[in-house]
């Protein structure tokens, strides 16, 4: 049977590690989780996280195999705004940002209106140097902001804009055609009207205005979560998007390609709230490295995650449910 790592358990992540007899394989987990899922669950609730160690899942299949005794049913990144390549049945690369930029602390698709619960991460390449996944805790992160900051994103939330461009424009980030896995926008307007996003076709492409929670309620815990990427997609702010946008906007532009959060009031919100963001998540992140094999699971609102800078070749595969 598996064993746990008694000394990591109230850590995050929960650490759960390959016996002997056999279990050391995707098969092997795959029959502990038909076993033991409702524990699973509940280590999830407690930690947010938890990393399964030494099952040598080496493969997309073996990984899509293995989750699947945990959710059959898995997402697609409709949507999405992350560079990713598709691998099939629901199973994604994850963000290909360059190696040298960190992808700061956020909880997956939390500018959309189909966030996922779980997300599933599977190591198959561990980079030479550095890039680790850090995780944050919401509720913690939610306990250590600002109290006035806290309160705005409360009570106002967070609106999401994006300009999305044409697949001929050049421009920041991915066109609307690859966020939304297609090139008819009648499908694209379909998803904005079963999310309730406001859109409108420009000349250059597709903007999008969504407003969303900037904290949730967790629906089985109760407990109030951090939840939303505000600082991710500030224009102004100092993030791998928003250095992108400042370098392509054209301040003389009725229609700049981009993204932008304001609060859901409309008001903007201040370069100061957003260090006051960050300022909670260093003293909330938790870093961990990666070895080969392992298979991460992340309860998509009790926690955040991102991921550090790299040297060297690294593989690491997403999913979501």
């Amino acid at each position: 049977m598996p064993r746990d790592e008694a000394t990591l358990e109230a850590a995050m992540p929960a650490l759960i590690e390959a016996g002997g007899h056999g279990h050391g394989s995707p098969a092997g987990l795959r029959s502990w989780i038909s076993a033991h899922r409702q524990d699973l669950d509940q280590r999830l609730l407690r930690c947010g996280a938890v990393l399964l160690r030494g099952f040598r899942i080496v493969s997309a299949q073996a990984f899509h195999d293995t989750i699947a005794a945990i959710r059959p049913k898995l997402l697609d990144y409709v949507g999405g705004d992350s560079p990713r390549t598709a691998l099939g049945d629901g199973v994604y690369t994850s963000t290909e940002f360059p190696p040298h930029m960190e992808i700061g602390l956020h909880n997956e698709l939390s500018y959309t209106r189909s966030w996922p619960e779980r997300l599933f991460f599977c190591c198959l390449v561990p980079a030479v140097k550095g890039g680790g996944t850090q995780i944050a805790d919401g509720r913690r992160v939610f306990t250590l902001m600002d109290p006035a900051v806290r309160d705005r994103f409360s009570k106002s939330g967070v609106t999401y804009q994006q300009h999305l461009r044409d697949k001929a424009e050049h421009g920041p980030g991915k066109s609307w055609q690859e966020t939304f896995d297609t090139d008819d926008p009648s499908d694209v307007e379909k998803v904005c009207n079963g999310q309730s996003i406001d859109f409108r076709w420009t000349h250059r492409g597709l903007h999008t205005t969504l407003r969303n929670p900037g904290v949730l309620i967790h629906p089985v815990t109760g407990e109030s979560c951090w939840f939303n990427q505000a600082d991710l997609w500030h224009a102004d702010f100092d993030t791998v998007k928003a250095r992108e946008h400042r370098t392509a906007r054209d301040k003389d532009e009725e229609e700049p390609l981009g993204s932008n959060a304001c609060y859901g009031d409309g008001s903007e919100i201040t370069i100061a709230d957003l260090e006051a963001v960050r300022s909670a998540y260093r003293k909330s992140e938790v870093l961990f490295s990666w070895e080969a094999g392992d298979l991460l699971v992340i309860d998509n609102v009790l926690a955040m995650h991102g991921r550090k800078p790299f040297e060297g070749e690294r593989k690491v595969l997403v999913a979501m449910a």
